[in-house]
């Protein structure tokens, strides 16, 4: 078995049919789980057996900004709901009115 495809905790890997990236969280051999986490922040178990069977290599670390790339436009289309044709319309740093009770 090459040293690649062992999984070890924090280390990145590709599958090679599917081109998924992903990297290893923990490694629970007493239970026989792998715990993996997803270039797009998705988590999953396998089994190690499934590990083993599966035609994995060894990658490094992605480009961190092309991970928060659709982050970024996110928070760019939120900050462009906030804004207001007349600058005077927006009350976002105005003190709240006090309630009658």
């Amino acid at each position: 078995m090459p040293p690649d495809t062992e999984p070890i905790e924090g280390n990145w890997y590709e599958a090679i049919e599917d081109g998924a990236r992903f990297f290893v969280v923990t490694v629970d051999e007493e239970e026989g789980i792998v715990e993996l986490q997803h270039d797009d922040g998705a988590t999953e178990e396998i089994t190690l057996e499934a590990w083993y069977e599966a035609d994995l290599v060894a990658i490094s670390p992605p480009d961190e900004v092309a991970l928060f790339d659709d982050l970024a436009a996110q928070d760019d289309e939120a900050q462009g709901c906030r804004q207001t044709e007349n600058p005077e319309d927006d009350v976002w740093g105005e003190p709240l009115t006090e309630l009658d009770e």
